[in-house]
């Protein structure tokens, strides 16, 4: 039987009232260099192939690095010319892949309604469990434990479907928790 998010289980009766949580790893691959190289912290930081520095593209930008107007996907020599003291780090997909895992476990230990939406991001539908719990005090122990067990700072969507806690969580970054509601639209 396959769970689908604010479905009961071997149903198609949706449920009403869903809580869903959707949670986003901010700046992903930067943010798990820094868990492994804390001297990383406050630098402006990117993830870049820069063996081919004319043709490498940005993978992801730390925030230090997005004030100078650096973002994900541009070409690491434009970044260059906006932050001449960028801090260039190699990919390192194994670490990534390893990180997600870790997440990805963790988030099972919550509700084993999870969907992961890619590496770094997942939905969770919490409705039963906020029958009993606090939606907002458990989107903050979430936040707490990712942070405290991984070293990763996430952002945290929390409303009645996919759609609307994908846009809460895109709100209010880094480290940020956003509750929509349908009446708020």
């Amino acid at each position: 039987i396959v769970y689908h998010i604010c479905f009961k289980k071997g149903s198609d009766n949706i449920k009403k009232n869903c809580i869903i949580f959707h949670i986003d790893l901010n700046c992903f691959f930067a943010s798990c260099e820094i868990a492994e190289n804390p001297e990383l912290r406050g630098l402006p930081l990117v993830i870049a192939n820069s063996q081919i520095r004319r043709r490498a593209i940005i993978l992801t930008a730390s925030y230090e690095a997005r004030k100078y107007g650096v973002k994900s996907a541009m070409p690491l020599e434009e970044a260059l010319r906006l932050c001449p003291n960028l801090y260039i780090v190699p990919p390192r997909m194994e670490l990534y892949q390893s990180s997600s895992s870790l997440f990805f476990e963790y988030l099972y230990t919550i509700t084993p309604l999870v969907e992961p939406g890619s590496i770094d991001e997942g939905y969770l539908d919490v409705t039963e469990r906020c029958e009993t719990e606090n939606a907002l005090e458990l989107a903050e122990k979430i936040q707490e434990d990712i942070f405290e067990k991984f070293h990763l700072p996430c952002s945290i969507g929390i409303g009645p479907n996919k759609f609307l806690a994908k846009m809460a969580s895109d709100m209010k970054k880094p480290m940020g928790i956003t509750v929509l509601r349908k009446r708020e639209i």
